[in-house]
């Protein structure tokens, strides 16, 4: 199942923001008493040691280590997830080299939190028990789509926007080398695997998976229904050796791999911005990518599949979607003509900012062409698109 509420691309990173249920505003206690009280009942629970505050639950993407490099220049280290109760961590963004300085291991840090690891078995049998001298800790967790905020507040709904099923967390320890976090995501299709794989894609490199991305200490990777990321604690040179060795290791014990999704072999080659293609299913998802209106204009859902992708030169964005019926695919065209374009009968206009949108269906189609630097652009991109879908279209 995918989840059409709250499932904003933005939260890609981890986020100090819960989403409260209206119905929940009301009786929730003030967010500093609630923390207070959870760090004081995690103490006399469990008796771990107390997580100093900027100590954080974060996502192992690439992402999220692009996103800290950017915003901490000055301190070029690969960030760490690890499996954390939220009644014992804050969702606050931290270095592994700031848990050392801290004097706090990771195992330390997180003893007697995170979710139960009874549910682990199916997600992490997957995971190798030893890799060469790396072995992995009993402490695995897996967690659900009900306890996916748990893990990542805020950042789950990026999941739950696909068919996300379950992650498993594992740490891989080896004596006088720092630690190695390892997140095996159960994606529930080959296809929404992918799509959580290039949502903040910007390389790719193949080997490992259907192909895979490397950014400082971090290694996320694709194959069959699963996504993978290895993360070392400290980027080094035998660090990086040692991510590959695991990842290559996890990649061996999944189903082979699969051939990227046929949505995208429907993007016409000539022009295409390398490595720029997104797949998805709902609004949120594609406002993230490129925002097109707060109302679900082309009646995007759970049931629909798009890919969306830039083109070169200028910003141009191509759009295709594929619906589950003739009749809705020209519900969705006359809808997007009528409410984004204001035009229920031409194929392209030019918009108030002097670019140009153009729009057709063919089968259970849409293709919708984006920013374009001029009408003439706009057909032709269109047109090889629609020529494309009439010839893989199914």
């Amino acid at each position: 199942s995918v989840d059409e509420e709250g499932a904003g691309g933005g939260v890609i990173v981890a986020s100090k923001r819960h989403r409260v249920r209206p119905q929940e505003a009301s009786t929730r206690r003030p967010r500093r008493e609630r923390k207070a009280r959870a760090r004081s009942r995690c103490r006399s629970e469990t008796g771990a040691v107390r997580i100093p505050d900027v100590v954080r639950t974060t996502r192992l993407t690439a992402s999220t280590h692009r996103h800290y490099l950017r915003t901490h220049p000055d301190r070029p280290t690969a960030m760490l997830a690890g499996p954390t109760d939220t009644r014992c961590s804050r969702s606050t963004r931290v270095s592994v080299a700031t848990l050392g300085a801290l004097g706090l291991s990771l195992g330390a840090a997180l003893s007697g939190c995170g979710a139960s690891e009874a549910d682990s078995a199916a997600t992490a049998m997957h995971l190798p028990d030893h890799v060469s001298d790396w072995t992995r800790q009993e402490s695995s967790v897996t967690y659900d789509r009900e306890t996916i905020f748990e893990y990542i507040d805020g950042a789950g709904e990026v999941y739950r926007s696909y068919a996300f099923r379950d992650v498993a967390v594992a740490h891989y320890t080896r004596s006088g080398s720092p630690g190695i976090t390892v997140e095996l995501f159960d994606m529930g299709t080959t296809e929404d695997a992918y799509g959580v794989f290039v949502h903040g894609r910007e390389h790719e490199e193949a080997g490992i998976g259907g192909g895979f991305e490397r950014r400082g200490g971090v290694l996320c990777f694709w194959q069959d229904r699963f996504y993978v990321c290895v993360a070392a604690e400290q980027p080094a040179a035998h660090m990086a050796a040692a991510v590959e060795e695991i990842a290559r290791a996890i990649a061996r014990n999944l189903p082979p791999p699969v051939t990227r999704p046929f949505m995208v072999d429907l993007l016409p080659p000539d022009g295409l911005v390398p490595f720029s293609d997104r797949f998805f299913h709902l609004r949120q998802s594609l406002n993230y990518h490129y925002y097109l209106q707060r109302e679900n204009v082309l009646n995007l859902s759970a049931e629909t599949d798009a890919v969306l992708a830039r083109y070169a030169p200028g910003s141009t964005h191509l759009l295709i979607v594929r619906y589950e019926s003739v009749d809705a695919a020209a519900d969705a065209l006359r809808s997007f003509r009528e409410q984004y374009v204001r035009s229920s009968g031409r194929q392209t206009v030019v918009t108030e900012r002097g670019t140009y949108v153009s729009s057709d269906v063919h089968d259970r189609f849409v293709a919708v062409v984006l920013d374009a630097d001029s009408e003439t652009a706009a057909d032709a991109l269109l047109e090889a698109a629609t020529e494309r879908i009439a010839q893989l279209g199914s």
